[in-house]
């Protein structure tokens, strides 16, 4: 955990049990969740309403930002964490996931085409997790009923944001891409919330 809060104090509960849990697993047991649960919300799709959303984003308010509350002793409210699939103006002052590169160099996609990565790329920025999905289906335009096996969720999409100011910056204009889940270690950075600077 980076603790960025203003005052560093356990305000939650802890589970001691979740201490050998490092933030990557907790991200990618919930992965593993959306994967197992996709083939299901289609065959209710005929029946009922494009499920998507409503599901997945309180899932994982509960399955990734609870468990870092009672693996790290942090309250962390609904309102103040940065939300599955949102792209924030501002990533200061909410509690959010920080996505760590395990080498130097690695991968972008966007729109399904490759392209390259480099340390200087990302020098005094930061990648902050997003979504998992496949670069190539949105899930937010509807559940598309057509192939489900071949929707999968190996990638990170992730927003480019400066170090310093922790706004959205590009990396040679492109703000937001995806990222192999192998290729990143992910960490939970808890914040004081800040309402003024998420409107």
């Amino acid at each position: 955990m980076i603790d960025n809060r203003l005052r560093k104090i356990k305000n939650h509960e802890t589970d001691d049990s979740l201490s050998e849990l490092t933030d990557t697993e907790v991200l990618l047991n919930f992965q593993r969740a959306i994967t197992s649960l996709y083939p299901h919300l289609i065959r209710i799709h005929a029946h009922a309403y494009e499920a998507w959303d409503d599901i997945v984003i309180p899932l994982f308010y509960e399955m990734v930002y609870k468990t870092f509350s009672f693996k790290y002793g942090v309250e962390i409210m609904v309102d103040e964490a940065h939300p599955f699939l949102f792209t924030l103006r501002c990533y200061e002052g909410i509690h959010h996931i920080q996505c760590l590169p395990k080498a130097s160099s690695f991968q972008g996609i966007l729109n399904n085409e490759k392209f390259g990565v480099s340390k200087e790329n990302v020098e005094g920025k930061r990648l902050i997790f997003k979504s998992f999905g496949d670069s190539i289906n949105c899930l937010t335009m509807g559940l598309d009923s057509q192939d489900p096996q071949a929707v999968h969720f190996n990638l990170v999409e992730v927003d480019v944001v400066c170090a310093q100011s922790n706004k959205r910056i590009g990396i040679d204009g492109c703000t937001t891409f995806f990222i192999h889940k192998d290729d990143v270690e992910f960490e939970f950075v808890a914040e004081t919330f800040n309402q003024k600077l998420q409107k």
